[in-house]
């Protein structure tokens, strides 16, 4: 798994607005990790589509407002831009209702995308239509590096669309309720974790597994060797986006090569930050991340 400062980070699917009951804030898994790796001094490329209307402009000054390039950003003129509709319970969790059809669901790949050393990042909710589903096909056969971030979306995922794009990743991130109902699929239900993350690792030939687990911090399995962070404990906002940005994180961190207990440090005091905020994208200085990891642990 060759990955280097020097490769293209591109990250493919859904850009979005996240719609609550009292306001709307741009999302996307792919456009929240994109912001994230900007914030963190990478210059990540989204692909994705939008529609001919207010929203969709709404989402290019927001990138744009981040220093997002949106070069790739299509537009269609059939299908409107993506919405969530996000119910936040007392306790911070988010319930999604993703509208379709939407923009994203109809996502080409770009005539003048030429070079193919880059890093992928992509989630399994892209390939709920066969449109994006396609492009997203045709990005990972020439991509160097593949992230599969799985964010499972219900209903729009499956046993058999997991395993396919499984086959087609290096590295895969996934929370520990999408590990369980991976490991229920593979016959290994009430199995530790550690031990579906082997049989994964061995059945799809995959290089890393990051398993992130809520208030316990997140794991990574790697060469048969398991990593641990127990994470930080902080006052939940909401957990939009707090994923998202543990990924960008990681990833910024591993790919300067930093020890594998520092990337999940600074992935796990990424991702509580960004759950003591409202929204996927707050904004903050590393000062504020420095201050999540003076915390207890």
């Amino acid at each position: 798994m060759d990955m280097d400062n020097n490769q293209k980070i591109i990250c493919f699917g859904e850009t979005l607005w996240d719609v609550f009951p009292d306001r709307q804030k741009p999302g996307g898994a792919p456009l929240n990790v994109a912001v994230h790796l900007r914030r963190f001094g990478y210059h990540p490329v989204v692909i994705s589509k939008i529609g001919r209307d207010e929203l969709g402009m709404g989402l290019l000054d927001f990138m744009k407002s981040n220093g997002l390039e949106t070069t790739h950003i299509q537009t269609d003129k059939h299908h409107q831009t993506g919405v969530v509709n996000v119910k936040v319970s007392n306790s911070g969790d988010a319930t999604y209702n993703i509208v379709f059809p939407s923009a994203w669901d109809f996502i080409e790949v770009p005539e003048d995308l030429k070079h193919d050393n880059y890093i992928l990042i992509f989630g399994s909710l892209a390939s709920r239509n066969i449109h994006s589903k396609d492009a997203l096909l045709k990005l990972l056969e020439k991509a160097k590096v593949t992230l599969f971030d799985v964010n499972f979306r219900s209903p729009h995922y499956n046993m058999e669309l997991i395993e396919e794009l499984l086959l087609k990743s290096n590295i895969v991130k996934l929370n520990e309720d999408e590990i369980k109902i991976i490991g229920t699929w593979l016959g290994m239900e009430h199995v530790a974790t550690e031990a579906i993350c082997k049989k994964l690792t061995n059945q799809f030939k995959l290089d890393q597994i990051i398993v992130t687990l809520g208030s316990k911090g997140a794991m990574v399995f790697s060469d048969n060797s398991v990593f641990r962070h127990g994470g930080f404990k902080v006052k939940v906002a909401d957990t939009v986006g707090s994923g998202d940005s543990f990924l960008a994180s990681y990833l910024a961190h591993f790919i300067k090569g930093m020890p594998m207990a520092r990337c999940l440090e600074m992935a796990c005091a990424t991702g509580a930050y960004v759950a003591t905020q409202t929204g996927a994208v707050p904004n903050y200085e590393m000062s504020d991340l420095a201050k999540i990891r003076n915390l207890k642990s």
